[in-house]
């Protein structure tokens, strides 16, 4: 059967798990290409998983690749579908934030035949929604909570000196568009992108962050009002093992959709 040829762009934690995954031999893909503006986090990674693949630019593989899989930060995410865009490949996006404010993106890239692929994430309830959206859909929202240690650091907060560290109880410390949040908190509300395009759109769907310092586990809930009624979908996901700010259901998702590409990709052939 013949492999999926996939480049990573990004090496870090989600970059790992896909590594584990293809590295277990029942996922038709192979790993040709490492992309990092850190190149020692590239390097690292293909010793720490022995891969044969190369480190080099983000153009380079794209012309190896036939699925670049974004998985470094919104930054990169429209950069890597103007590679794809320009080598005619597919491409799997991880930090979907980047994409909120170039959406024109999205259509180009189907328009010439070069798919992106935008994963669930760390949220259920997306298939409920698209579902809804035939019959009108009124209101979407989202509650984002997590303990303060996953969002220390987000923009958001140092910009208004909102210290999370020593909370005694529950603080909302947004509420907004799901394109105020993403800018907000760039690494945290991935979520929040995944849910406006899925859904109403970035200016319509609405965000509440809260920090919580009894939480465990990083909470989603999402309502959906519309023609059809109302949906109501709660995910509680355990942080990644190496990056508390991710849920660790957002890499698992990052590999099902690798897995769903590869094996539609060797089906084809």
């Amino acid at each position: 059967m013949r492999k999926l040829k996939v480049g990573l762009v990004g090496c870090g934690n989600i970059a790992s798990d896909l590594c584990i995954a293809i590295g277990k031999g029942d996922i038709p893909a192979e790993i040709v290409a490492l992309c990092d503006v850190d190149r020692e986090a590239a390097e690292n990674l293909k010793a720490t998983y022995a891969l044969e693949a190369p480190v080099c630019s983000l153009g380079q593989a794209a012309a190896k690749a036939e699925l670049l899989v974004e998985c470094a930060s919104p930054d990169a995410a429209g950069q890597v579908v103007d590679a794809a865009i320009q080598f005619q490949v597919d491409c799997l996006i991880l930090s979907i934030g980047g994409l909120v404010e170039q959406p024109e993106l999205i259509a180009k890239a189907n328009a010439c035949g070069a798919r992106v692929h935008l994963p669930s994430g760390a949220l259920a309830g997306l298939d409920g929604l698209r579902a809804a959206k035939e019959g009108g859909v009124d209101s979407v929202t989202l509650t984002t909570c997590k303990p303060p240690k996953g969002l220390q650091g987000a923009p958001y907060l140092e910009e208004r000196g909102i210290d999370v560290s020593n909370l005694s109880e529950p603080l909302t410390v947004f509420e907004g568009t799901a394109r105020e949040a993403c800018r907000a908190f760039p690494k945290n509300v991935n979520v929040a992108a995944a849910l406006s395009l899925a859904g109403i759109g970035p200016d319509k769907t609405q965000v509440r962050v809260v920090a919580d310092p009894g939480a465990t586990l990083n909470a989603h809930e999402i309502v959906v009002e519309g023609a059809f009624g109302r949906l109501t979908a709660r995910t509680e996901n355990r942080p990644s093992p190496r990056n508390p700010k991710s849920s660790y259901m957002a890499s698992l998702s990052a590999v099902a959709e690798l897995r769903a590409a590869a094996e539609e990709y060797a089906a084809r052939r």
